[in-house]
């Protein structure tokens, strides 16, 4: 993957304003599960949304190409669970995993970049932003607090889950390139692994002296 490097801080970075005629509620545009995705940062911007009662909200603006992407999903209590990769998993029917079967999994959460950009990308917001990126960017809206004075800049690999199906992040890390472990957090939980390392983790741990037990390719690669 080619490297863009921008060593300008965000802190630099121009602010543009916008100046809404109706009240600013990111909140609406956080409906649905949310998407989990990777992709690697074109661009950065700073904007200030100022609405009509005077409020003033500053985000950070990461425009994204999205590498790979899944629909959150969650259990009954609400709680975070892996989502299904693909359609199907691969089950072993001999010794030592000798020979397998393909069964089904369900409707898999595996988003193409089309779906992925549908989701998160809303027109009222897009009609602002499109000049500073590209329609087929990932435009990521980061509250300027949530940041807490990490760095992010052009050419940086990261994880991303958004808060519902829209731009606005609940978490993001950054991907060492060499390592794949997460150099640093900013929302979400403590700095560490990522969520999809988590997955990763778990769908590393297979038995393989079981006979029909699941065994899933790993989604993630190419």
């Amino acid at each position: 993957m080619s490297r863009i490097y921008d060593n300008q801080p965000l802190s630099n970075l121009p602010l543009i304003n916008i100046n809404l005629s109706e009240e600013w509620n990111s909140k609406k545009y956080e409906s649905g599960n949310g998407i989990l995705f990777e992709g690697c940062i074109q661009n950065r911007s700073h904007f200030q949304i100022s609405d009509c009662r005077k409020t003033k909200s500053q985000y950070y603006i990461f425009f994204i190409k999205i590498l790979r992407a899944h629909r959150r999903k969650f259990d009954s209590n609400g709680t975070e669970i892996e989502p299904n990769f693909s359609e199907t998993k691969k089950v072993s029917t001999g010794f030592l995993n000798s020979s397998y079967k393909v069964e089904a999994r369900g409707q898999t959460d595996l988003l193409d970049k089309a779906q992925a950009l549908s989701a998160i990308n809303k027109p009222e917001l897009t009609k602002h932003t499109d000049k500073h990126g590209s329609p087929d960017l990932a435009a990521l809206w980061v509250p300027e607090d949530q940041i807490g004075g990490l760095e992010y800049e052009s050419g940086d690999d990261v994880r991303v889950k958004t808060r519902g199906d829209g731009p606005f992040v609940f978490s993001i890390s950054k991907i060492d390139s060499v390592s794949s472990t997460v150099s640093n957090y900013a929302g979400g939980e403590s700095v560490g692994a990522s969520w999809t390392d988590k997955i990763m983790d778990m769908k590393s741990d297979v038995p393989t002296t079981k006979e029909n037990e699941g065994v899933d390719d790993d989604e993630w690669d190419d």
